[in-house]
This record gives structure tokens, sequence and C-alpha cells, in this order.
């Protein structure tokens, strides 16, 4: 492991994180995403997307309504890059919010304000604030026009208690009604955190989606502050200069250093999800979203959900993923891929999944079709009722580099602090090193 961790540099945290292949293919995938493409009706959309999450009842509702035939493809980072560079990508593709600034600003997305505009089912005074991310004016995320939308969406820094854990510990589940403070929340976690006989029984408080959305989290508790994460033009990463953001990241350090959280040091084979599922996890940070599968064989009657917690005092809870629908630039039927994205957004399987739980819907007037048969889920849509209040920011997502280019890098240097090897500082200029490369390989790539 040591060996292999050593050996991960820039390059290699690029490739892993798209933006090497994106700089192979800059230059045809530029050239091709600029060129006009003139219309010509097939009467198919491709779709790249999760088939997890798209399943054969959605393509048969859309077949059925829009009468056009649907070719689904599975969500595929490095396939979705070659098949721009040759000239073929998908008609709409799946994304979070974090890969959209960076998507504009490569002309690799259709605008689709006048389609939303024009729009008897997709109106504008009905989307809910998430989809605020999908707007970007070359400057920041939340203003401009739209490019995408989400399928649904949840404020994701709220927290699931597994209430056993609580129990055994002799510890007061929180209030489901008054956030915790980030404070708060670690000293909850370091008592029902628990090893017997060298074995994990429970950690205290796994987060951020097991390190995968590490920037986001750190985006808004620094947002509470009125801070970013990046300079005002994103062409650096505002980290070691930065006080409160050093005082952030040792925050989640530390989480990792004292065995709270799961970290390269004390891994899981399993996704965080999972874990809380196997009541392995006291307290899990995940959006609404995790209702829907939170209450297990294990978990069922022992599971509540608390509000998000607070850094400074100032409740916020966005999503950091919105993961929804864009449209490709060089679509060429771009009437008909509207179709599908208003049917999927809009239409039955837009109001199929409201009724899942799955997320919140991305239309207002969907709200109402959330679940609440049972006591879990009335006790979820109580807290979710409020954190909507706390909804409607948006985080500043890079546009130079991709959705995990920070992640990866924090992983990478996370591991080799945790073992010793560098010190906490010293694995912080290394994080800000390996972005601001980045960051300046993608620049050069949109041409600054």
């Amino acid at each position: 492991m040591e060996e292999r961790v050593a050996r991960y540099g820039r390059r290699e945290v690029l490739k892993r994180t798209g933006v090497l292949a994106a700089g192979i293919a800059a230059a045809p995938l530029i050239a091709a995403c600029q060129t006009s493409t003139t219309t010509q009706k097939t009467g198919k959309v491709v779709v790249m997307t999760d088939p997890n999450e798209f399943g054969a009842e959605d393509v048969k509702a859309i077949e059925d309504a829009t009468k056009l035939k649907l070719e689904v493809v599975k969500s595929d980072l490095t396939r979705l890059y070659a098949m721009y560079a040759a000239g073929n990508p998908p008609d709409l593709f799946r994304v979070q919010a974090a890969g959209v600034p960076q998507y504009i600003s490569r002309k690799m997305v259709k605008n689709l304000q006048p389609y939303f505009a024009a729009s008897k089912v997709l109106k504008p005074d009905d989307l809910a604030p998430s989809n605020n991310f999908y707007k970007w004016d070359g400057k920041v995320v939340g203003k401009g026009d739209l490019y995408g939308m989400v399928k649904d969406w949840s404020p994701d820094f709220t927290l699931f208690a597994y209430t056993k854990a609580f129990d055994e510990a002799g510890v007061k589940v929180p209030s489901d009604s008054a956030p915790l403070s980030y404070q708060e929340l670690h000293d909850l976690a370091t008592k029902v955190n628990r090893k017997s006989g060298g074995k994990r029984t429970y950690w205290g408080f796994v987060h951020s989606n097991n390190d995968q959305w590490i920037d986001r989290t750190a985006m808004n508790m620094l947002a509470e502050k009125g801070q970013s994460l990046y300079s005002a033009d994103f062409s650096t990463a505002n980290i070691t200069g930065n006080a409160e953001a050093v005082k952030v990241f040792k925050y989640l350090y530390d989480l990792a250093a004292e065995g709270l959280q799961q970290s390269p040091v004390d891994p899981s084979p399993n996704w965080m999800g999972a874990d809380f599922n196997n009541g392995q996890i006291a307290i899990l940070q995940y959006g609404y979203w995790f209702s829907a599968m939170a209450e297990s064989d294990t978990t069922k009657g022992k599971t509540v959900m608390l509000p998000a917690p607070t850094w400074s005092g100032t409740r916020r809870d966005p999503t950091m993923t919105a993961t929804g629908w864009v449209m490709s630039a060089q679509t060429k039927d771009p009437d008909a891929a509207w179709a599908v994205f208003e049917t999927y957004m809009g239409g039955a399987p837009a109001v199929t999944r409201a009724g899942s739980g799955w997320g919140v819907p991305g239309l207002k007037s969907l709200y109402a079709k959330m679940p609440t048969d049972t006591a879990f889920q009335k006790q979820v849509q109580k807290v979710l009722g409020d954190e909507l209040k706390y909804s409607d920011g948006v985080l500043q997502f890079n546009p130079y580099i991709g959705e995990e280019t920070f992640s990866t890098t924090w992983k990478k240097h996370l591991e080799t602090a945790l073992k010793g090897q560098i010190s906490f500082d010293k694995m912080l200029s290394n994080i800000e090193a390996d972005v601001n490369g980045a960051i300046a390989d993608g620049r050069k790539i949109v041409g600054q």
C-alpha cells in the first residue's frame, strides 16, 4: 500500500479524475464542441446514465410519451470523453453538480434556457432551488442560464443516527429539531465510537461519502463564514493561506486521526451506506435520499434523521450532489433530446421518483408526493421540512478540475499523514500543490 501511494504523482491524480483523459483529447474535443450542428432527426435519443436509477419502466414511459426510441449507455467518464472526441457523444448524460461548470467551460453542454422558458411542464417558478447548481454565468455557480436539471436532490448535510449505538454507550440521542455544532458532533462521536478486541463495532461519525465529497463538505463549512475553497477566479485553491480553511481541514483530519471516521488506515470493504445498514456506524452524514434505504433488518426501528450540523452557527443545508441530466452541445436533434429530458424530469417518471423517497423532487409541485406512510418516514419529513428552509445555497465548484480531483489527492496525502510519514501542514501544502497543478492544466485546456 505504501509503495503504491508513493507512486501517485500529479499525473496519476489527473488520470484518475478524468482531467488527463480530457487533456489528451482536448484539441479535437473543444473544436468539435464549438462546431455548429445541423438538426438530423433520427427518431433515437442516446442517454448515458446509471441503469440502477433509470430502469425499463422509465424507458417505456418515455418512449410511449415521446414516440422516440431510447438507447441507454451506462455512465462512464472515460467513454463519455471518447464519444465526444469521436464527434458522437450521447444526446443526454447524467452528471453531478460538481462537474457542471467544467462541462460548460469546455462548451460540452447545451444552454437549455430557451427550452425551459417555453416549457409548460418544467416551469421556472416551479423549479426546486437545487436547480441553481445547473446555472453558470462564467464566473459563479447559481447565476446565468440553465444548462440542465436535477432528477431529484437532497439537503445533503443531514445526519442519520443508529440509536442502538447510543443506547449501548449510555448516551442520549440528539434532538431532531435543533442542529448540533460540528464540535458537539465530534464530541458525541467519541462517546459512541467503539472497538472491541481490536475489531470495529461502531465508527462514531462517517461523512463525505468515504471522503469522495470531502471538498464539498469543506466548501459548505467555509460558506458559513462567507469564505470559499478557491480564489474568486478559481485559478487557485485557497487552503494554506486561509486560517479558516486550515481549521476546517484540521477538524476533518482529526476525525480520521482519532479513528472516528473511516479512513485509508481504518477502511471498510463496503461503502458507508452499507455499513450503516449493517449496524456498524453510529452517525452517518447523508441527505434525505438515504432515508429510502436507512431501515434495514438490522437498523429498522433504531434509526432517526437529524438536522445538518453547523460550523459557526449559520444553518446551511444545500445539496452537494444535485444529480441530474444535461444535453450535449453536439446533439443532432435537440428537440428530440429535450422531449426525453422534459418527460423524465416532469412527466410520469418524475412522479414515480417523488413517491419513492429516493430524493426531493426537482419540481416543487411534486413535494407533496414524498412518502409519509411509516413512523420513520413521518419523522424524516418533519426534519426535512425544516431543513428545506436552509437548502437554497449553492457550492462554488471549480470549472477547471474534475469532480474527484480534490478528493483523490486528499485521500492520497491523508494516508501518508495518518501513517506519520508527513505532518498535517505538509499534507495540506501537498494537496494545495496538486490541486493547483490540476487547475493550471484545466485552464490550458480551455485556453486560459
